[in-house]
């Protein structure tokens, strides 16, 4: 039969390794829940991405669209009221006419063009901006994965303090008897 002395304290040791055992798992299990989110938020947000991208590009198109629309009733206007040079002592007949139409299309060639090129690369850093921050927040909300932190330690087995703590138990309840006897 051997006595350990520190069989109590082993014991609460094992323990606390345990719950800690079930307390890493809990938040182990959190992470992983939460990691799961992170994956459909970035999902999401690629999807976003590609809508806003989409939207200024239809929005292009539709003033692509509008200005060929202007461009045609400028060019139908210019037609309709078009006078025929009946062979007068003018060398400049109609040309301020015709220089009035295409200022009016450099305009509206101009307008789609700046959709197209400036105001296009506005719109897609604006959606790459968007798209980073959602993921940094997406990041920010996913947090620090579980961490065991410290091991538990097992205090070593004491059997010679457990063997002399009987002995001296046994040594003081054998004076206790002699003493009753004498």
């Amino acid at each position: 039969m051997c006595i350990d002395a520190n069989a109590g304290i082993r014991a609460q040791a094992r323990e606390k390794k345990r719950q800690k055992d079930a307390v890493f798992a809990q938040e182990k299990l959190k992470f992983h829940n939460k990691e799961t989110s992170f994956e459909r938020t970035l999902d999401r947000n690629v999807i976003g991405y590609s809508r806003d991208i989409s939207d200024a590009y239809v929005q292009a198109l539709y003033t692509q669209g509008k200005g060929r629309q202007q461009e045609e009733d400028v060019v139908r206007a210019y037609f309709s009221k078009q006078k025929v040079n009946e062979g007068g002592r003018s060398t400049r007949f109609g040309v301020k006419d015709y220089q009035s139409l295409l200022g009016k299309r450099a305009e509206v060639e101009s307008i789609v063009s700046n959709m197209y090129g400036r105001n296009m690369a506005y719109a897609q850093e604006g959606a790459r901006r968007k798209f980073m921050t959602a993921n940094a927040k997406g990041r920010e909300q996913l947090g620090l994965p579980a961490s065991y932190g410290a091991a538990v330690m097992l205090p070593p087995t004491n059997r010679l303090g457990g063997a002399l703590s009987l002995a001296s138990s046994v040594l003081g309840i054998a004076g206790n008897i002699k003493t009753l006897f004498n």
